[in-house]
């Protein structure tokens, strides 16, 4: 039983990390346009990948995995950007601001500034 749990928060960290993106992602949003929280699933019976967010900047269309810690793999995120041929990919989690083979990492408290950090890496 779930309400048994010590640590409510631990238990549904991904979920709650996920969550925030989202109210984040809306928030930061045109104030003008109504915007929209859209993910991807892979539709293969055989497979079962799925991205968290997908977002666009500019004419960019970019995967957005989210991590509630600062580790987890992101086999999901990779083969959306191999399938889409998406120059960039951006995982949001505890870990640093850093940048390894097409994906940005940003930590949760950038993420405001995706905007800006983004453009060099899409121009």
């Amino acid at each position: 039983m779930i309400i048994t749990q010590k640590d409510l928060v631990q238990i549904h960290s991904g979920a709650l990390a996920e969550q925030f993106v989202g109210q984040e992602f809306l928030a930061y949003a045109d104030f003008f346009r109504e915007e929209k929280l859209f993910f991807w699933e892979r539709e293969k019976q055989t497979s079962s990948a799925e991205v968290d967010y997908i977002i666009t900047i500019g004419q960019h269309i970019i995967p957005v995995e989210v991590k509630a810690g600062a580790h987890g793999h992101l086999k999901s995120l990779m083969q959306f950007m191999q399938e889409k041929k998406s120059k960039l990919g951006i995982r949001i989690s505890q870990r640093p601001l850093s940048y390894t083979n097409g994906v940005l990492s940003i930590p949760f408290y950038m993420i405001s500034q995706i905007p800006r950090l983004t453009k060099e890496f899409l121009s």
